[in-house]
């Protein structure tokens, strides 16, 4: 994806990596179940936001969820 009035794709805008994903491509990423992931979601373990009628999950949760786990 392109963002046109700069030029500049939306992972340059935040450091190679993507502001949201969709729950399914975060599911992926994490490695987990539908139901595992909206239970992290329902916990407020990982953010989303709802822009129209999709719900987007916020990437820096991601990766601060999995910097928590690997912390323990």
């Amino acid at each position: 994806m392109r963002i046109r009035s700069t030029g500049h794709s939306h992972h340059d805008l935040h450091g190679g990596a993507p502001l949201t994903v969709t729950v399914k491509t975060a599911r992926g990423l994490l490695g987990v179940g539908n139901t595992t992931m909206w239970q992290l979601i329902k916990d407020h373990r990982v953010k989303t936001i709802t822009i129209g009628r999709r719900r987007l999950v916020l990437f820096s949760s991601l990766e601060r969820l999995v910097a928590a786990s690997d912390e323990s």
